[in-house]
């Protein structure tokens, strides 16, 4: 999953939080991030590993206002 972040100066920031939730990172340019959600067992629905990097992103987001950082589409 792609994340956009719209400071690239967070963005290192933001993969340490994401690391920290047991997620995987890859930074894929100045202000996108490629995130696995933790493994889990076999079976689970897309939808819902979204779900949760999504959850993950707004817990940050409260920590960082007024940055926005999002799933692409």
């Amino acid at each position: 999953m792609l994340i956009e972040v719209s400071d690239p100066a967070l963005v290192e920031d933001l993969c340490g939080y994401l690391r920290r939730c047991s997620c995987s990172t890859r930074q894929r340019g100045p202000t996108m991030i490629d995130v696995a959600p933790p493994e889990r067992e076999c079976g689970m629905e897309q939808a819902y590993l979204r779900m949760e990097v999504d959850a993950y992103l707004r817990v940050w987001r409260a920590m960082h206002p007024g940055v926005s950082a999002a799933l692409a589409a």
